[in-house]
């Protein structure tokens, strides 16, 4: 490389990072542009959302060219004109790169070939060839480069486009770890927390019996906290209690017995339903976040779980008579921003919907329905 030509530069945060495709597009420009015998070349990317193209790859270009202008508007120059028009050019073009590029010869005007790179039959970047104005470009040479700039522009789409593929998951992963952790550790944090005043007031009135108890409790469920953090740690999501569904609401149940004053109790119209692992953790998950909620904010004396379904839905309703929500679309309610986003998305896994409504006692009504086919000879139980 000569002293003064610059180093194809990086870019950052972008799927045209990746050292193995910049070493190739370099190799294959650096390859153009001996064969035609150019002054320099390079090659530069469509960033849409900045309204500009990026130079990604570059033969014999000074380094002031690019570290100065590494990004240009999408009109500017030549390649501008040629991504406007989405075909190749052969022009004069006098613009801040083929001045820099002059510089390096004669100082005379230079001849720009460009050549749109397309995805999908649209412009998505352009390749640029630098001639001496007394150049006589061969007639065949657009037609050949427009076949190499096809390959270009489809390698980088399809790079961009893995690229995003990787950072939609990756955003996919975070999520479901976020619920995880607020449903597997925040909901037990919690009735840690309401369990700890309790706790306090009865070692203040020197009371051992109720210490006892709530520190037992306590320490209960200090003891799930740590199993679902194995869980979590393990198996990135928490485990299913392996007797199902009904055997979990009520152990759940257990769990947050008493907390806040509220009563508890679960209505079980049908028996242990036939899902699956995954469909199972969902609705453990919601209505635990439901409880949870009734127990923290609904100032409610009692709380009821039914369970139940007709021909195509499986329908869980938890209803306290507490204070009530202050809005009947929830959006505002006492539930909150994370969990009732949550309880929502774990709603639509399951294929369907949930509601968070005024009770029939005034209190709050959350319901979930979703669609449900019950095993033949399924009947109703009361549990």
């Amino acid at each position: 490389m000569p002293a003064n030509e610059a180093p194809s530069p990086a870019p950052l945060g972008d799927a045209t990072a990746d050292p193995a495709i910049l070493a190739t597009l370099e190799s294959l420009l650096r390859a153009i542009v001996d064969y035609t015998g150019a002054l320099a070349g390079t090659v530069r990317w469509r960033e849409a959302a900045r309204q500009e193209l990026r130079l990604i790859a570059s033969v014999g270009v000074p380094a002031a060219l690019w570290q100065h202008k590494r990004r240009v508007d999408l009109a500017c120059g030549g390649c501008g004109a040629t991504l406007a028009a989405n075909q190749a050019q052969l022009a004069e073009f006098r613009c801040a790169c083929s001045d820099a590029i002059a510089a390096l010869g004669d100082g005379g005007p230079l001849h720009l070939l460009t050549v749109p790179l397309r995805d999908a039959q649209q412009a998505c970047g352009v390749l640029s060839l630098f001639f001496p104005e007394r150049t006589e470009v061969p007639v065949q040479l657009p037609p050949l480069l427009t076949a190499f700039s096809e390959l270009i522009g489809l390698t980088l789409a399809n790079a961009r486009r893995v690229e995003e593929q990787m950072r939609a998951t990756l955003q996919e992963e975070r999520r479901i770890l976020a619920n995880e952790v607020h449903d597997a550790l925040a909901q037990n944090i919690a009735c840690m927390r309401m369990r700890t005043p309790l706790l306090r007031d009865a070692l203040e009135q020197q009371d051992k019996e109720r210490a006892g108890a709530y520190l037992t409790e306590v320490e209960s469920s200090l003891a799930v906290a740590h199993a679902r953090v194995r869980e979590l740690i393990t198996h990135f999501r928490s485990d299913m209690e392996p007797q199902g569904l009904l055997p979990a609401l009520r152990l759940t149940m257990a769990e947050l017995q008493g907390l806040g004053g509220v009563a508890l109790t679960m209505e079980a119209r049908m028996a242990e339903p036939s899902l699956s692992v995954d469909q199972s953790l969902q609705v453990l998950h919601i209505a635990r976040e439901a409880m949870v909620n009734i127990v923290k904010h609904a100032r409610a004396q009692h709380g009821c779980l039914r369970l139940e379904h007709d021909r195509d839905f499986c329908h869980v309703s938890i209803e306290d008579d507490g204070i009530g929500i202050m809005d009947p679309s929830g959006e505002n309610s006492r539930h909150g921003h994370f969990g009732l986003n949550i309880m929502r998305e774990r709603a639509q896994l399951l294929g369907g919907e949930l509601c968070v409504e005024a009770g029939s006692h005034g209190g709050t009504r959350v319901c979930l329905s979703f669609p449900y086919a019950p095993p033949r000879g399924d009947s109703t139980a009361a549990a």
